[in-house]
């Protein structure tokens, strides 16, 4: 009886080591997909922590949530109205004769300039049709009494409680029905100056300074280790600069702390 051949017996363990083979490869293919899955999922979640931070900075400098958030619950605003006249809006805030929203109607060039017999806080306000009408209907917040008011020639046309009548008067002036704005629905129709929105852009930055002055000397110390680490590998005079102006910041700190805090000059003579 002769013995198999070295033929037959590769023959019979090729199926053995085959089946090892793909049993071999599929599972290396499942953990290359969960690797890649474990990847993506972490990606995903890293832009979505990304996104929620930067959603939450958004929230908080926005003029209302911003302002709140530092904790002032008082907002003015200047308004533009015509040729003659600036709108001070209040909302909320002090000066209102009633309540905490009103409008203030104001000499153009002179926010503190009033218009005689326009010196009552307004709770509505008509739109202008064009910056050149010196003709105005408002309603006092007070007693609720309408106004029918030239600017032009500072003198009240009709004052009255009934509002059929102003707005009869107004019709009688060769005026197109009115477009109201009221202060405690958004003063719609009407707009901010760019001064005022620039007010209020300046300070709500000083109001967010001491919170981000930190934050940028943070930054700034981490890119100052990252230029010199970049200098001391490439030997490129730009980096050194990097790091000169990165080290701006920690150096205006110490000269204000040596400075203010420890008396600078008379520290050193003692």
């Amino acid at each position: 009886m002769r013995a198999p051949s070295s033929n037959a017996c590769a023959n019979e363990l090729a199926p053995d080591t085959t089946s090892r083979g793909r049993v071999v490869a599929h599972v290396f293919r499942r953990r290359v997909a969960a690797a890649l899955n474990a990847a993506a999922a972490r990606a995903d979640n890293a832009g979505m922590f990304r996104s929620r931070w930067l959603l939450a900075a958004l929230l908080g400098l926005t003029p209302a949530s911003a302002f709140a958030t530092a904790g002032f619950a008082e907002r003015h605003a200047d308004l533009a109205y015509n040729d003659l006249a600036t709108v001070h809006w209040i909302h909320p805030g002090d000066g209102c004769d009633c309540g905490s929203t009103c409008f203030q109607v104001v000499r153009k060039h002179d926010r503190f300039g009033r218009f005689a017999g326009l010196e009552c806080s307004l709770s509505r306000l008509s739109v202008p049709a064009s910056r050149g009408q010196s003709l105005v209907l408002a309603q006092c917040c007070a007693d609720g009494v309408w106004l029918v008011y030239d600017l032009s020639r500072e003198q009240t046309l009709v004052r009255t409680t009934v509002r059929a009548e102003a707005l009869a008067r107004w019709a009688a002036l060769g005026q197109r029905p009115p477009r109201l704005a009221e202060a405690a629905r958004g003063a719609r129709g009407l707009h901010q100056t760019w001064s005022s929105r620039i007010e209020d852009w300046a300070f709500l930055a000083l109001m967010w300074l001491p919170v981000l002055l930190p934050l940028v000397f943070v930054a700034g110390l981490f890119r100052f280790v990252a230029e010199l680490r970049r200098y001391l590998v490439t030997r490129r005079v730009i980096h050194l600069m990097w790091c000169g102006v990165m080290l701006l910041p920690a150096l205006s700190v110490a000269w204000f702390v040596f400075r203010v805090v420890f008396g600078g000059r008379g520290a050193i003579g003692h």
